[in-house]
């Protein structure tokens, strides 16, 4: 039984400093199923409001790849326990993280060997936005990835089902390549008939101890042959019994999204989503080895605790509780995966100072290798201490995780809210989980907290766009973080506070050093040249132009790009029926006509007329407004298509104020 220690704050610190200087680049999650933060992060994108049921925390929290550390020799899956914070006040939260993971083979021929089938829908729904080009894409990439030993063989179904590539090993690539590239869309959707076919085809070369794997990809639901989902899914399990597993992966809007689910746990895989590049790199290069390798099945966690501590909640897994014990049932353990369980407790006031709490960890899985049941014990505890409250958490791994389940809980319960249609509700869920965030990183740099909230922030616009009474005048008062500085009813509108209160989508944040303005990157500071924040740009300081407080600071941006780039937007309250003045004021900072950039600010779908920087001097770009009957303002301000992907751009004193009464408005309104 091993003690797992908490790390020391002076080295979280460190670890912080240095994770944070990586300007948000992440690594992937392998091994887990991903569609639940695929198909929220998609719907935003189309400016829907999921079900309750389509936001799957546990996906969100477990999209990316964490800080938990291989396991040891002669293991299939390796333990860490760490608390968030070394101690706990009365009443105060602890937070559990449980981390599991699996090793990763480097080197890929002492993997299993892979008979694999692909069963593709081709209905004529898949024609719609590009999804069969999409699909087609994956599969070149998978294809890419096999072993010449591995075997594949490809069903394709609309309103029937045939074998196109029969089961063979992968080495004639060309024509593997060939056949992919000749799907067409059909007519309907048998999914029942492509998967069985597909089941049928991949038992032509059943290995006992080989991954025997079915892959399922399609678009909607089914509506031809067998379309009972019970009928479908029992046919299913019959397959999965008898040795061969299934990883189910949906694209586009329309899906039978539990049927998916069901079928992809009957048959010990992941169920995905696909919604762009980010999606099929995921689940296609990274996640090769992990579809094709797993380790350890029928895993059981049990956490055991004493009086001293209150169970709250764990985010995003259904377990069984007790009075002292909460257990969960996990999912097939992949190849190169990490998986962390979050648990909320709080500690019972009545105890001694530095009373230690305890907690005993035991997982028990089937270590497929070695065919045997493998059992794992480990204790840890946290320091009741009512001396000592402290609002962050000190482990900057358990910090981040805990952030992107506070965030994805948020986004769950606000589609919750939704489908009970209680809208002023859902904006204050949404609204706690997205200012728990911005306070704990008022400079967030972590690509996968961003990722996530920015998912956050479009729902909370959608509301705001789509239920403005959700936020009238009798909506809960909400604790806000971030000021309005005078007459300005854009928060931080100064950035005087740094980067908060606002979204840069497709840009990532750098803290200011030498230099390190480079690939899309921005940064807020003061001014250009304290440090000179790129080598090529002239040593002047290019501050705020307007500076009434003293404190007013720049968004100093590498924002060139042939396509349109959404460089800064936020979502503000606003008058019905009142005139307002928007503006900002930009400079170019790269020399050569071909970097100037032109400029628009688009508020609520309408948009400014596109107007040009200036190099080396700012210049202000402005833009009227009648709200008429929106209480809610989502700003853009938005880089027009350039000739060119780089250019230097600052961006200051972002303002709405509402105009003059007697002023005459142009424009929109």
């Amino acid at each position: 039984m091993a003690s797992v220690c908490f790390r020391s704050r002076s080295i979280i610190l460190a670890l912080s400093i240095g994770l944070l200087g990586i300007s948000g680049i992440s690594q992937a999650q392998r091994g887990t199923s991903s569609a639940g933060e695929a198909r929220a992060r998609f719907l935003a994108n189309l400016g829907q409001i999921p079900t309750a049921r389509e936001v799957v925390v546990e996906d969100f929290i477990n999209y990316h790849q964490h800080e938990i550390g291989a396991p040891k020799a002669g293991q299939a899956v390796g333990l860490d326990v760490r608390w968030g914070n070394e101690s706990v006040s009365s009443n105060g939260e602890a937070i559990l993280q449980v981390g599991l993971s699996t090793s990763l083979v480097h080197d890929r021929r002492q993997l299993r060997p892979l008979n694999l089938t692909i069963v593709i829908d081709k209905s004529g729904s898949m024609a719609d936005d590009n999804k069969l080009v999409r699909v087609k894409q994956a599969l070149l990439t998978l294809v890419s990835q096999l072993r010449s030993k591995d075997v594949l063989s490809i069903v394709a179904f609309d309103s029937e089902a045939e074998v196109i590539l029969p089961s063979q090993p992968v080495e004639d690539r060309e024509s593997i390549r060939n056949v992919i590239n000749s799907l067409e869309p059909g007519s309907a959707t048998n999914l029942n008939g492509g998967l069985m076919l597909g089941y049928k085809e991949d038992l032509k070369h059943f290995q006992k101890d080989a991954t025997n794997r079915v892959i399922l990809l399609t678009d909607g639901v089914a509506n031809r042959g067998e379309t009972d989902p019970e009928k479908i899914a029992r046919s299913s399990a019959s397959f999965n019994d008898r040795g061969i597993d299934l990883t189910t992966i949906g694209v586009g809007l329309d899906l039978n999204k539990d049927l998916l689910q069901r079928l992809a746990k009957s048959g010990h895989g992941m169920f995905h989503f696909i919604s762009d590049s980010q999606d099929i790199e995921k689940v296609f290069v990274q996640e090769l080895q992990s579809q094709i390798s797993p380790v350890a099945s029928d895993a059981r966690l049990e956490i055991n605790f004493g009086s001293g501590l209150k169970f709250d909640r764990a985010f995003g897994y259904d377990g069984h509780r007790s009075d002292h014990s909460v257990r969960f049932s996990l999912d097939t353990m992949n190849s190169g995966m990490t998986e962390v369980v979050l648990l909320r407790f709080k500690a019972n006031s009545e105890q001694a100072e530095n009373t230690q709490l305890p907690v005993k960890i035991h997982l028990t899985y089937y270590d497929i290798d070695r065919s045997k049941t493998v059992e794992v014990t480990e204790s840890s505890s946290i320091t009741f201490a009512e001396g000592k409250k402290r609002a962050t958490l000190e482990d900057s791994s358990v910090g981040k995780d805990y952030a992107i389940a506070v965030l994805a809980q948020s986004i769950h319960d606000m589609a919750a809210s939704c489908e009970a249609h209680n809208y002023r509700q859902a904006q204050v869920t949404l609204e706690k989980g997205i200012s728990y965030v911005t306070r704990r990183y008022p400079n967030l740099e972590d690509g996968d907290i961003k990722r996530t909230l920015k998912t956050a922030m479009q729902y909370q616009a959608i509301l705001r766009r789509t239920y403005p009474e959700s936020d009238g005048p009798s909506a809960p008062e909400l604790d806000r973080d971030v000021p309005v500085t005078g007459s300005n009813l854009i928060p931080n509108g100064d950035l005087s506070l740094g980067n908060i209160g606002f979204l840069s989508p497709e840009l990532n944040y750098t803290s200011g050093s030498d230099n390190c303005l480079w690939a899309s990157g921005y940064t807020i500071a003061k001014a250009f040249n304290s440090p000179q924040l790129h080598r090529l740009v002239d040593d002047q300081s290019f501050s705020a132009p307007k500076q009434p407080n003293g404190n007013e600071q720049v968004m100093f941006a590498n924002a060139g790009g042939t396509t349109a780039l959404v460089v800064w937007s936020s979502v503000v309250k606003c008058r019905p029926n009142t005139p307002y003045r928007l503006s900002f004021q930009c400079i170019s900072l790269s020399r050569g006509e071909q970097y100037i950039p032109s400029l628009e600010i688009r508020v609520n779908g309408q948009r400014s007329d596109a107007q040009l920087a200036k190099y080396g001097s700012y210049v202000e770009i402005s833009m009227n407004w009648n709200s008429k009957s929106s209480k809610m303002a989502d700003i853009s301000i938005v880089r027009m298509p350039m000739g060119h992907n780089g250019g230097l751009i600052g961006i200051a004193n972002i303002e709405m104020k509402p105009a003059h009464q007697q002023e005459r408005l142009v424009g929109y309104g």
